[in-house]
């Protein structure tokens, strides 16, 4: 995988996600045991999950249920928003959110399919008395 791509979709999702750099499960479970945690159990449930977690965002994925999110759905909503900053019913700097929402979107199906980004993972840890 060529580590440039695998940067700019993380970006992508960190940013538009306000989320805080985002680490390997690896390293995530090296922590916890790095802070005296015992890990009981752990497992990214999308591996096992018939559907692919990102299906709903993914532009490619037509469905009458997340039309907005299709590749014409997109279109559309971003020119409404772009037309209704023009005429000023929504805020300046609108678009530019959309946009950003936007490119959110497409780290985090970029990162669903080359399996560098789950929603689905989870652990259970204790600390020992």
């Amino acid at each position: 995988m060529n580590i440039n791509k695998a940067s700019i979709v993380q970006a992508e999702i960190e940013i538009g996600d306000g989320l805080p750099d985002i680490r390997l499960t690896s390293k995530c479970l090296e922590a916890l045991k790095q802070a005296g945690f015992e890990v009981i159990w752990e497992k990214d449930l999308a591996k096992d999950s018939p559907v692919p977690w990102y299906l709903p965002l993914d532009k490619n994925h037509f469905s009458l249920s997340s039309f907005r999110l299709t590749a014409v759905g997109r279109f559309i909503t971003k020119n409404m928003v772009k037309l209704l900053e023009y005429i000023r019913l929504a805020p300046k700097g609108s678009q530019r959110v959309s946009n950003f929402l936007e490119k959110a979107a497409e780290g985090l199906v970029d990162g669903g399919r080359r399996e560098i980004f789950t929603p689905m993972y989870f652990f259970l840890a204790r600390k020992p008395e």
